[in-house]
């Protein structure tokens, strides 16, 4: 009789069996804010789907601390011709419109949103986002991330507003990708009134506003810690610069393509006031020449463009961490010293793509001014630059290669590994870079190379005891 009541209730359907045995639905019996936290890791799309699993769960994602919003959650796998990839407009608009309804957000009660997220394909570019952002600024978000995928078409970026800051005043973290910013522009004060509280601020391929009247776009944001700018030159032949003087920053980034026509030189802090980026302790920076190789001839406006690159890293006197890319010999030496910026905290520097000079005299010159460096780190870089007569200074004709190596060996006392990247097309002689840094570092270090392969790309590691 019992294993004829056992089969009967295996037979039952699962939900009844539960129901029967008392099982508990514990995960509802969680508080909202744990709840809040879950939904807000799925991402908004899933937690609307939430709403069917219980009464319990039917309005929680209205109050989820963050909405995100997603295009290529609507892209189906095979719905167009030859089996591409099919986005659903319509259905991600609707989607859209209803997590941020403004029936929704006009009710009390609603809390601040901790995140706001959107994120438009190729395929949505004649969607008008505006009013998403607007919507999601009524909740005061304290992180933005907008990335727009519109590159090629011929109104391409889209303007963004922030509004007139009322939404603002708790943005601590703000990421964009491919739009327009118009507040961005003149000396920076609609900037900082705008985001009083911003300390992460990231801009990739986007452009900004500018006056007529000044070529100079400033970003002075007096919290600002964090900023990575990759900057979009301006369709104009007229110089222009963008202007960072923000005290805090503690990490820096920047991409900067240049050409014979365009480029912006990207100044910290106002030069003609001697000012610096004392706080900042961590910088990448990477410049691109965008010329054909048939076309990559100097002239007046790709020299000055690398001598303000240079002068910049004048302003960094207590970097850490300096990651440099792309550099030739003029944007690492000055025009007139023919020497690298004293950086007496240095103690990690990377070198890729860039051009060392002959003989790895940009190098020398590196291991002079920053006698605490303990990693270095070259990268797939060149050895083609011939060194400068300097300016003012004929003594040192004088001097002998040993010499000058005996000098760098005893401000070398830091230095703890080198390390040597190089691909074998690149045509490198690399023992004979090898064999240079060894004489430079002198006889009383211990040196034991160690050499490993890995996808074409050949590392040479120099620990140092």
């Amino acid at each position: 009789m019992a294993s004829a009541s056992a089969a009967a209730a295996s037979d039952e359907p699962p939900r009844k069996r539960a129901r029967s045995a008392g099982a508990e639905d514990r995960l509802s019996e969680l508080p909202d804010c744990l709840l809040h936290d879950i939904l807000a890791l799925v991402g908004s799309r899933q937690a609307v789907r939430t709403s069917v699993l219980s009464r319990r769960w039917r309005g929680l994602w209205r109050s989820a601390p963050r909405v995100d919003i997603d295009q290529r959650e609507f892209r189906h796998a095979c719905g167009g011709e030859e089996g591409e990839p099919v986005v659903d407009c319509d259905g991600f608009e609707d989607f859209a419109d209803g997590i941020l309804s403004p029936t929704l957000l006009g009710s009390t009660g609603t809390p601040p949103l901790d995140a706001f997220r959107l994120h438009l394909l190729y395929e949505g570019r004649f969607i008008t986002f505006g009013r998403w952002v607007r919507r999601a600024l009524t909740r005061r978000p304290e992180s933005v991330d907008i990335h727009v995928e519109y590159g090629g078409t011929v109104d391409w970026p889209p303007a963004l507003t922030l509004g007139d800051g009322a939404g603002t005043g708790r943005l601590k973290r703000l990421h964009l990708f491919g739009v327009h910013l118009g507040f961005i522009s003149g000396d920076g004060g609609r900037l900082a009134e705008l985001l009083p509280v911003l300390e992460d601020l990231r801009m990739e391929s986007c452009t900004f506003g500018h006056e007529p009247s000044s070529p100079t776009t400033t970003i002075a944001i007096p919290t600002l810690r964090s900023l990575a700018l990759a900057v979009v030159p301006r369709r104009t032949a007229r110089p222009y610069a963008l202007t960072v003087a923000s005290p805090r920053v503690a990490s820096l980034r920047l991409f900067l393509p240049f050409s014979r026509t365009r480029a912006a030189a990207v100044r910290v802090a106002p030069a003609e006031e001697g000012e610096a980026l004392a706080s900042l302790v961590t910088a990448s920076i990477t410049v691109l020449e965008t010329d054909q190789e048939l076309n990559r001839r100097m002239n007046k406006h790709k020299l000055d463009f690398l001598a303000s690159t240079r002068n910049m890293l004048d302003r960094f006197p207590n970097v850490r961490n300096l990651d440099l890319s792309g550099f030739p010999t003029i944007a690492l030496l000055d025009k007139a010293s023919q020497e690298f910026p004293t950086l007496p905290s240095l103690t990690t520097l990377l070198l890729s793509e860039c051009d060392v000079g002959a003989n790895c005299y940009v190098l020398k010159s590196v291991l002079r001014n920053a006698p605490n460096l303990e990693h270095l780190r070259l990268h797939r870089c060149k050895f083609l630059g011939t060194p400068k007569r300097k300016r003012g200074n004929s003594r040192s004709k004088g001097k002998s290669s040993s010499t000058c190596l005996d000098s760098l060996s005893s401000k070398c006392k830091s230095l703890q590994s080198v390390e040597i990247k190089f691909r074998p097309i690149d045509n490198v002689r690399h023992h004979d870079l090898v064999g240079l840094l060894k004489e430079m570092l002198g006889e009383t270090k211990r040196q034991h190379c160690k050499k490993s392969i890995s996808e074409g790309t050949v590392t040479i590691l120099i620990p140092i005891t």
